[in-house]
């Protein structure tokens, strides 16, 4: 039990590394701005917060964003040993995507390690791992003329992050994709999507006298989820998704049990609510 809360604690808590959305971007100078809750669970370990994001349309082609700050309210396990605590501010990323054709778009995401890293005691996990990180790539998206209402989104990056508290995490490379269905009868899309992560090569830490390799190469992460998206109007809408989420860390180091995680396993949902301006 408790080399599961010592795990638990070291793992990655954000919602997901992504970018604001697979699809097209905002135009007219068209701003947005979001708010909205997320909850996840796995066995006696839960975490629930607040989370708010905003992205404006600077030129036809470009489009900024703020995404993934907010506040935790929790993150601990159920236990009798456990503490209570977890709550705090999260990191902030400020996202780009440029438009090469209404199509395809190249993107670039920044994570600022703002939010608060600090365990509070056994079993709570922090909403931030103080991770500065760098996420590039490219997307695509098109509608599906053979059904109409009907559009998917692609996704293909890397992810780079840099040392933090004497860990280093290995290069991975992140795949996604959403399908996406708008009813003809009700302002109703229904979504279907999902990710693939891979960490392609070692991750290091430093145990105070070297570097030390913790052969996760080749580990992996599944996320799934499903949901809708109900238009109250033109400016404003609703979203809710179910997400469940599985990782296979491969060859972790005894060391210690020192080990980075990518975003572990959960079962958990988001609820959201976006204004356009």
């Amino acid at each position: 039990m408790i080399k599961k809360i010592i795990l638990l604690a070291a793992v990655i808590v954000s919602s997901s590394f992504a970018t604001w959305d697979y699809f097209g971007l905002l135009q007219n100078s068209q701003g947005s701005f979001k708010a909205g809750l997320y909850y996840d669970t796995d066995d006696d370990w839960s975490q629930m917060g607040l989370r708010v994001g905003a992205r404006m349309n600077v030129t036809p082609q470009f489009e900024l964003s703020l995404q993934g700050f907010g506040y935790q309210f929790w993150g601990e396990t159920d236990c009798d040993a456990c503490s209570e605590g977890g709550n705090g501010l999260r990191d902030l990323v400020i996202g780009a995507r440029f438009a090469l054709d209404p199509e395809l778009y190249l993107f670039l995401d920044f994570n600022l390690p703002i939010g608060k890293d600090k365990v509070k005691g056994v079993g709570t996990t922090a909403p931030s791992n103080g991770e500065m990180y760098l996420y590039f790539g490219a997307q695509h998206h098109n509608n599906i003329n053979a059904i109409k209402g009907a559009a998917y989104g692609t996704e293909a990056g890397v992810f780079w992050g840099f040392e933090h508290h004497n860990l280093e995490r290995g290069l991975e490379v992140r795949l996604g994709g959403e399908f996406d269905y708008t009813l003809p009868s009700a302002p109703l899309t229904l979504l279907v999507g999902g990710q693939f992560w891979m960490r392609l090569f070692k991750s290091e830490y430093y145990n105070g006298n070297k570097d030390v390799d913790l052969h996760d190469d080749w580990s992996n992460q599944f996320k799934f989820w499903f949901g809708a998206t109900f238009a109250v109007s033109d400016n404003m809408s609703i979203n809710g998704q179910i997400i469940a989420r599985s990782q296979d860390l491969k060859k972790k180091a005894k060391d210690n049990g020192v080990q980075i995680d990518m975003e572990g396993d959960a079962l958990g949902f988001t609820m959201d609510l976006e204004f356009k301006f």
